[in-house]
Formats: structure tokens, C-alpha cells, sequence
């Protein structure tokens, strides 16, 4: 995953991540801990026929389960959204002991797909 310098902060960004159904899909790891992953860009595509929940949220990789819902965002059929940091709540995740839980951001639909798997891309600012 790339990493970039915007404005002296490290931003993470996240390759091309694919969501099938309700199982979460890991987008990234929040390591080193004590370090707050604040969501700062996100791209949805749905190239689905219907339309989908796309929820994104805490996710405890070290008993593989979900933590909390985060952001929910509506996609219709077809359609593409970009969200930049004025359309994003300001939201973070945080790692902090990891021999207790590691933590990370993640992705999952609401339902299914029908046809085609809804995109996700992400930028995470360390912070």
C-alpha cells in the first residue's frame, strides 16, 4: 500500500479492496499502535444491478470480529461516490495494546451482491 506525505502528515492508501457480502474485508491494519487512523478519503464503486449498504468500521483482528459501525453510506446501482474530508465524519481507529487487540479499519455490505462486487479505496491519515 502506498504511502504519501501530504502537508507533513503520513497518509495510508489502500489498494483496490472488493466487497461480496456481510463477511468484513479488512482495509487496514491500525499498527503501530497508539496511533489514531483518521479516515480522510474514500471511493465507493457499485458496478452491482442493486443497490448497496456499504458499511465501514472497527474491526477486531484478533478475535476476527466486528467492533462498531463507523460510517454507512447508500450506493445505488452503477453509481460511483467520492467522499473527501469535508464529506467524512471525523472518526479514527486506534490500536492500543496490541497482545490484547489489534484493530483495523474494515468494510462490509449490508447484503450480497447480485452480480459484481462493490469497490472500496481508502486514505487514512496517521495521526
Amino acid at each position: 500500500m502506498p504511502v504519501v506525505i501530504v502537508d507533513g502528515k503520513i497518509r495510508v492508501v489502500t489498494d483496490l479492496i472488493e466487497l461480496a457480502g456481510t463477511d468484513p474485508v479488512e482495509l487496514y491494519r491500525c499498527l503501530p499502535p497508539y496511533n489514531k487512523f483518521i479516515i480522510k478519503k474514500l471511493t465507493i464503486h457499485n458496478p452491482d444491478t442493486v443497490d448497496h449498504t456499504v458499511i465501514i468500521g472497527e474491526y477486531n483482528v484478533s478475535t476476527a470480529s466486528w467492533s462498531k459501525d463507523k460510517l454507512i453510506y447508500k450506493v445505488l446501482a452503477g453509481q460511483t461516490i467520492v467522499l473527501g474530508e469535508g464529506d467524512i465524519p471525523f472518526d479514527y481507529v486506534m490500536t492500543v495494546d496490541p497482545a490484547t487487540a489489534i484493530l483495523a479499519w474494515a468494510a462490509k455490505l449490508g447484503e450480497a451482491v447480485s452480480a459484481n462486487n462493490v469497490k472500496i479505496k481508502a486514505e487514512f491519515e496517521i495521526g
